[in-house]
């Protein structure tokens, strides 16, 4: 009603008489195993533990504690995921914690993770800088010591890097793998012991590469023998090569043959000669003889120039187009090789227009230019866009070798066309892949012209699409447009574009902008396919005769069904035969399915008319009916 004052009611807000205990739990963590950091370890649980379960509005959720696990990434800490993830579950409210080192101390991990707890509203309270992280400079501050943290640990892994170097040279330090294939690490020796069980197995191994057999084979035949890793493994081409090429089975050992770069990701590298390695010869007993030892890295070599092989020219010629370097190519052409030198940028066909010179006359030019032993004088070669050759021997002289003239090669006049400019030209399309149909001349006796999809040219058909004479295309124009004949001039006048579609069915684009539709399931006739379908019998009657159609096989696996009255005696009937596969794609068509269904077509269809001109009639067993003609 009109003007009629509301009533507000106030409505106090409910508070808990008891408010309700957080759940606070406790994380701690050391890097090292010693008796002074386990003993840290063991206070910081009994502290905690009885800090939270003497506080009346906490309830206690326990402590979680890694061991002997860096704090430089998170993805190694259990116990530390373990906590998250009941953080997740809404098992935590608050986490205490000592510092943030003991937290992380990779400032990336330490962000995210304080982060997405502040999404889920748990609160971390680090004791010894006293930052809260729900606090509103909490953020700020935890960057801020975090980096601190982040810092700190790379000095701390600089510092040890540095000891341990310093024992290195003084040759004092042991070794991180503890057990390699034929040996383990005896710590009190601070040596390798020979496990004479497996070191047999390694004396194999280097025979068996000295035979000339692969590192895959070696593997193969380790693996065939049961022998395993001493991970229990299974043996791998790479751990194979790995073990051939390790010095120490000949006694040495190589300190520093990998290094960390980064104390935060810890990934290691390949020692390339960024720091100074350093090998211990004679310091431990060998497995395998020194000679046998170089043997084996000599053949190493040997099969990996074969792979990779170096030749004379390699590196030697440089491109004075596009500034890049010649390569060796072999080409095969009409039964016979030819070793070409060319540019890697046009090899890698980029846009460099050097020509490339055969080897053959490659070294023909050296000899003619320099003399036989152009080995030893020429320190580079360089080839100019024409050809010619240009030596700089290592004496500082240039010399130059000028190419024959390349000949002109005069085009050769294109082919007039065989078949004149047709009226369709260009006008018809394929709905199934979009290109062009392309008119073409039959082998037939009749030698009528035709269109089909271009795709289908030249190679495997790549297209689905149907082919289509060029009188239908006529004949279905004037039907569709209703005209008693075809006219070149009203075709033209009237339609910009055809598109045959995989049916079959044509669309004509006119000239107004209105598209025309001709519907049809037009047939391959050349397409069979060995199907024998059940749903079909005593179901196809002949509209001349009046008798049933039955199935017969011709090539043992074609069926075909064909009017039983032509095969009575005196009979007459003129019906025509139709292939199983093709009735299932008219039945498919006129039922609207992709593919044929004998379920539906059994409740949906009474029986099918057969008709001499090759017509179909449905007749569903509702009374209606539906042809399919023949296009």
């Amino acid at each position: 009603m009109a003007g009629k004052t509301p009533v507000i009611t106030k409505i106090e807000p409910v508070v808990p008489l008891i408010k309700p205990r957080l759940r606070v739990a406790a994380y701690a963590r050391v890097s090292m195993e010693t008796d002074r950091l386990m003993h840290s370890l063991s206070a910081q649980i009994s502290y905690y533990s009885d800090l939270i379960q003497k506080n009346p509005e906490w309830e206690y959720a326990g402590v979680y504690a890694d061991r002997f696990i860096s704090g430089t990434s998170i993805e190694k800490r259990s116990e530390f995921q373990r906590m998250i993830a009941d953080c997740e579950k809404g098992l935590i409210n608050i986490i205490l914690c000592k510092s943030i080192s003991r937290f992380a101390r990779n400032t990336v991990d330490l962000l995210n993770t304080i982060r997405h707890l502040k999404e889920l509203g748990i609160e971390v309270r680090f004791e010894k800088e006293q930052v809260n992280t729900l606090s509103s400079d909490g953020e700020v501050m935890l960057t801020l010591l975090a980096s601190f943290a982040e810092q700190e640990s790379r000095s701390i892994s600089e510092n040890s890097k540095w000891g341990i170097r310093k024992r290195i040279q003084k040759g004092t330090i042991g070794t991180a793998n503890k057990h390699i294939l034929g040996y383990r690490f005896d710590d009190q020796l601070q040596q390798y012991v020979i496990i004479p069980e497996e070191a047999e197995t390694v004396r194999w191994m280097f025979r068996m590469f000295l035979e000339g057999l692969s590192f895959q084979k070696i593997a193969d035949e380790l693996n065939a023998a049961g022998i395993r890793t001493t991970l229990n493994n299974c043996f791998q081409e790479a751990g194979v090569r790995l073990l051939l090429y390790n010095e120490v089975y000949a006694g040495d050992a190589l300190k520093q043959k990998y290094i960390m770069t980064d104390p935060i990701s810890k990934i290691k590298v390949r020692n390339r000669g960024e720091l100074p390695r350093y090998l211990y010869s004679d310091c431990h007993e060998a497995i395998i003889d020194r000679e046998t030892y170089e043997k084996v890295k000599i053949e190493m070599k040997r099969r990996a120039d074969m792979a990779h092989p170096v030749y004379f020219f390699t590196g030697l010629i440089r491109c004075e187009v596009c500034g890049g370097y010649y390569s060796r190519r072999m080409n095969h052409s009409k039964g016979h090789t030819y070793i070409n030198w060319a540019c890697r940028y046009k090899l890698d066909k980029k846009n460099c227009k050097s020509i490339n010179i055969r080897e053959d006359r490659l070294i023909a030019a050296c000899i003619e230019t320099v003399g036989e032993d152009y080995e030893k004088l020429i320190s580079s070669m360089s080839i100019g866009e024409n050809g010619d050759i240009h030596f700089t021997l290592s004496g500082g002289e240039v010399r130059t070798w000028t190419h024959p003239p390349i000949p002109v090669r005069i085009p050769k006049p294109k082919r007039e066309r065989s078949l004149p400019k047709h009226l369709f030209d260009g006008m018809i399309f394929c709905g199934v892949c979009g290109r062009r149909y392309g008119r073409v001349i039959s082998d037939r006796k009749d030698r009528h012209m035709y269109w089909r999809c271009r795709s289908k040219s030249g190679g495997p058909q790549t297209c689905d699409s149907v082919n289509y004479p060029n009188a239908d295309i006529e004949r279905i124009f004037c039907e569709v447009f209703g005209y008693s004949s075809f006219d070149a001039d009203v075709f033209k006048s009237t339609v910009c574009k055809i598109t045959v579609q995989r049916t079959g069915s044509i669309d004509f684009y006119t000239v107004d902008g209105e598209v025309r539709h001709y519907e049809a399931l037009k047939l391959r006739e050349n397409i069979n396919s060995g199907t024998r379908t059940a749903a079909f019998q005593d179901r196809i009657r002949c509209a001349h005769c009046g008798n049933l159609y039955s199935q017969y096989v011709t090539k043992g696996k074609y069926v075909y069904w064909t009017c039983k009255g032509k095969r009575l005696a005196h009979a007459e009937c003129t019906a025509i035969n139709i292939s199983d596969c093709k009735l299932r794609t008219i039945a498919a068509y006129v039922l609207g399915l992709d593919d044929f269904d004998s379920e539906v077509f059994e409740t949906s269809i009474d029986y099918i008319l057969a008709f001499t001109d090759g017509s179909l009639r449905f007749i569903y067993k509702d009374g209606s009916e539906k042809t399919w003609q023949k296009v």
